[in-house]
């Protein structure tokens, strides 16, 4: 995929003119410190600035997507996406992905009805961002369709097909849209399916490429940090040559009046949930919109919303959902109810219906309280480079280019009146917009065991011919890039590390102060609580769930409303979750805040009500949630190979799930078990205690002693432990449900912890495995040469205190391909044995893994999740700054030895699981 780097000046040489020449972009609307440019071919650039943040988000959307596909070529766009990676007339084949590759930390692309969208996310430097714009200039003048690659793209395509169409929500909204539209419109599918997708000649692939990939219809959208001259400068160099092209007129949806559509009712019988859904849509109508946005709010959160409070309060349903689709051509509501077979189905058809369309009205209080979630909201989502981008995005297709109408809608949202909210929503949510959804499990007919056909091969409508191999890159420009990150890594480190303050409180709880700036201006908190032992914990999984879950609900003094009105008023939010054994609790708030926040819930966790009521909701929804056949091919094979692995004892903390053994606790469980378990065990003693963002470190120090160092328990702390044990390779094929997919799941466990001198190749070994979903080993094997996934990944999982790890490969497949894809898994890892890795992809992997790593450095609260980990530990910053070194000086021959050490295929355990095998006892 990767042919040898040449320094390419775009052309500047082949035109004859030199780059002052052009004609300068020229702002055309600058609104909340976002700036339109345009250039003379009509191409617009959106800049959005953000000097704290660390990375580049760069989009460049095209305003074309399925519904111009060609009547009788359904997904002609979604493929075009996909052959858009495979090469241009100077960056060649491979070799594009490679370079996308080198020079991003992410780099995706997604098509939908009204866009066409390739993102990329980079470092804030000039290389990567000059690189990535000149890509996309590439990208969009001088693309190589090539019909080599084009059954293989089908092919995956064809493989997110079937896991999109394994989702029940996604079966559900296909049926209500071909309901609406038929088979053409909105409702087609912009994914494709086969029949269309093999009729498509290279003629209609090109075709649609110049109609559509022109720069008067795309619009590039870059926010983050970046030089704005330099940016605007190497726009105008690599797309101002490319000429305008005369536009086809766009498709038009036909006008939504849902209450002429016949059918009305649809049911879903896939996987293992049960729910109900009313959906209500119709036509655009942009002044509701405002108030559609506030919808799932006002209906379903906790604890106010009407909905939760009408279903899920009074035990008539399990949990209920709410979200909104706002678009081009219509309005779209979503409100359902989760349900376990125990609950009464009509009477959850009936409140939903009275909940929504015969609800109470809002008040003035509840609007104010959503109001100011959706302010909060709005304002992380401009802290957030990426999340600006993604709206911006978003906005410039949806409002035909209108980005700012962003702006204008949260301003319209802050000026609702409840007058106006509640009229609009009676307007909307009615019978005659009404869709009714049911979502039931996989019938038992379809989950026996299918007689696997032997597969006849695929029709051949284009020349399928062997994709030769690209050269490989002079590794010499990774091994520079690797010596700058380690360089900047270590300076990162240091400045880090001089900032921080460790310490221990007298009773032992341990913590670190981070005091500095956070790009989105909140303080940050992390406590672990760690107590008990496995021997006096025994048992006690579901009830240390519930003392987490309950924790924080209520409190002697405060409410559960109380609790949430607070959140909302600092602009944060506090959870506590159960972690092996102990709690962690998590508390951010504006940095203004910040104090006053973290007292309150300090407060709250010394005096936690833990409501009866609230007890018995919880119980109910757990049992609910377990009472559910587990029969989809992913769960199946995670519980298969959980089951084959185990060496712990049922009741053992770290036993693994097992849904009739969770049923059995949980029906054991009382409120008192839980208010015992607190008193006896919940204490600061073996706590740790991280706090980053703007404040007094003194002030907080003296804080932390008054409220913690006399929080002590008497009862004895081990932490738990994780041994390494060593598996014969073991191939089980389990039976699941009758699905599209299957899922693989495969573990070989390696005596390796994250401190072992071998851990740094190990890293290095898993990224060059299975790490990017096209050129790693797995990726070319699994996906591109063979189309057997769509999605896949390895996972390098190391103990922080044992020499205990694990390497795992997970993978989605087509059903009834379960031996072709260990066959191909076991050929990759025979490859490495055998062969090694090769030194460029070394020194790949290498550049990426640091080029990772150093931009999480640059994140503060990145590394506020490092802290408490760091002080169990009794680390500091400089022994991540060894193992930078250590991955740096890695060679071919030491990463080599690695895999002949570790890599056993004879301890490979693996279990694929799908509708073509037998069932297990």
């Amino acid at each position: 995929m990767l042919m040898r780097l040449k320094k390419l000046t775009l052309s500047l040489c082949l035109i004859g003119i030199s780059a002052t020449t052009f004609a300068q972009t020229i702002l055309v609307k600058s609104e909340h410190n976002i700036e339109e440019y345009k250039l003379d071919n009509g191409m617009r650039v959106l800049l959005a600035p953000n000097d704290k943040e660390n990375k580049v988000f760069v989009n460049t959307v095209y305003f074309t997507g399925s519904l111009n596909d060609p009547k009788g070529k359904g997904g002609l766009a979604h493929l075009l996406e996909h052959l858009a990676f495979k090469g241009t007339e100077n960056v060649k084949g491979e070799e594009f992905q490679r370079r996308l590759d080198q020079y991003t930390l992410m780099t995706n692309a997604s098509t939908d009805y009204y866009s066409t969208k390739y993102t990329n996310i980079v470092r804030p430097e000039k290389t990567a961002l000059n690189e990535i714009i000149h890509l996309e200039a590439e990208r969009m003048d001088k693309l190589v369709l090539q019909e080599k690659y084009v059954p293989s793209e089908i092919n995956i395509v064809m493989r997110e097909r079937e896991v999109r169409m394994d989702q029940p929500f996604a079966v559900l909204m296909d049926q209500m849209w071909k309901a609406a539209y038929g088979n053409q419109s909105l409702g087609r599918l912009p994914i494709g399916d086969l029949s269309e997708l093999q009729s498509i000649k290279m003629s209609e692939l090109n075709q649609f490429y110049k109609d559509w990939y022109a720069p008067n219809n795309a619009v590039m959208v870059i926010s983050g940090k970046f030089d704005k001259a330099e940016v605007l400068k190497q726009i105008d160099q690599n797309f101002s040559p490319i000429p305008a092209r005369k536009l086809p007129a766009q498709a038009q949806v036909p006008l939504l009046d849902s209450a002429t559509i016949k059918i009305r009712d649809f049911k879903v019988q896939k996987g293992s949930d049960l729910a109900k859904f009313n959906i209500y849509m119709n036509g655009k109508d942009e002044k509701i919109q405002p108030v559609l946005a506030l919808a799932p709010y006002l209906y379903t959160l906790q604890p106010s919303g009407h909905l939760y409070s009408n279903m899920v309060e009074t035990g008539v349903a399990t949990n209920v959902q709410s979200t909104t689709w706002l678009d081009n051509d219509f309005n779209l509501v979503f409100m359902g109810a989760i349900y376990a077979p125990t609950h009464d189905a009509k009477k959850i058809e009936d409140s939903l219906i009275q909940g929504v369309e015969q609800n109470k009205k809002f008040d003035e209080v509840e609007l104010k309280r959503v109001k100011n979630l959706m302010s909060n909201a709005n304002e992380n989502l401009l802290n957030n480079a990426t999340a600006v981008g993604g709206m911006l995005s978003d906005y410039v297709v949806s409002s035909h280019g209108d980005w700012a109408q962003y702006f204008r809608d949260q301003q319209a949202i802050q000026k609702l009146t409840v007058a106006e909210t509640n009229a609009t929503l009676k307007a909307f949510l009615t019978p005659n917009h009404r869709f009714n959804g049911d979502i039931q499990p996989t019938p038992e007919d379809q989950k026996k065991a299918l007689e696997q056909k032997q597969a006849s091969e695929k029709p051949k409508t284009l020349d399928q011919q062997a994709i030769a191999e690209e050269p490989l890159k002079d590794v010499s420009e990774y091994q520079a890039e690797v010596r700058q990150f380690v360089e900047k890594s270590k300076q990162h480190l240091d400045q880090i590390e001089k900032k921080i303050q460790r310490g221990t409180l007298k009773n032992g709880m341990q913590y670190a102060l981070f005091p500095t700036s956070t790009r989105d201006d909140k303080t940050y908190a992390t406590i672990n609580v760690n107590f008990g032992t496995a021997e006096s914990l025994m048992n006690k999984a579901e009830i240390l769930d519930f003392t987490a879950y309950l924790l924080l609900r209520a409190s002697n003094q405060y409410s559960l409303q109380d609790i949430a009105d607070k959140s909302i008023a600092a602009g944060g939010s506090a959870t506590a979750t159960a972690s092996e054994n102990g709690m962690t609790i998590q508390i951010v708030a504006k940095q203004e805040k910040f104090e006053e926040f973290f007292k309150y819930i300090i407060s709250v966790m010394k005096n936690p009500k833990f409501e009866q009521s609230q007890f018995d909701l919880i119980k109910l929804q757990s049992l609910a949630s377990l009472d559910r056949p587990y029969t989809e091919p992913e769960t199946v094979a995670a519980l298969t190979i959980a089951r084959l692995l185990e060496t712990y004892q049922p009741g053992d903390l770290r036993y693994h799930f097992e849904p009739e053994l969770a049923k059995k606790q949980i029906n054991a469980a009382s409120n008192a078990q839980v208010i015992d378990l607190y008193k006896k065990y919940f204490a600061m003693d073996h706590a740790q205690i991280s706090i980053t963002g703007q404040y007094d470190a003194k002030k907080m120090q003296a804080l932390l002693n008054q409220a913690f160092s006399q929080w002590s328990s008497k009862q004895p702390y081990q932490r738990l432990t994780t041994e390494y044990h060593a598996y014969k390779a073991q191939k089980v094929h389990a039976l699941s449900e009758q699905r599209e997919f299957g899922s693989y799941q495969a573990l070989q466990t390696l005596p390796v912890g994250v401190d072992h001198k071998d851990a740094a190749a190990l890293i290095v070994f898993s990224y060059i495995l299975g790490d990017s979903q096209l050129s790693s080993r797995l990726g070319q094997e699994l996906r591109e040469k063979n189309a057997l996934v769509y999605g896949f990944g390895s996972n390098l999982d190391l103990d922080s205190f044992n020499d205990a790890g694990a390497l795992s490969i997970e993978a989605n497949y087509t059903a009834g391909k379960s031996a072709e894809v260990s066959q191909v898994v076991h050929k990759v890892l025979a490859d490495l044995l055998s062969k090694g890795v090769t030194t460029q992809e070394l020194e790949a992997a290498k550049a990426s893994i640091m080029k990772q790593r150093v931009t999480s450095l640059e994140d503060e609260r990145v590394i506020h999740r490092m802290l408490n980990s760091q002080l169990e530990r009794n680390k500091k910053m400089e022994s991540r700054a060894l193992r930078d070194q250590e991955i740096a000086k890695l060679t071919k021959t030491d990463v080599d030895a690695v895999i002949k050490k570790y890599i056993k295929p004879d301890q490979l355990v693996e279990v694929m699981s799908d509708q073509y095998a037998k069932a297990q006892k």
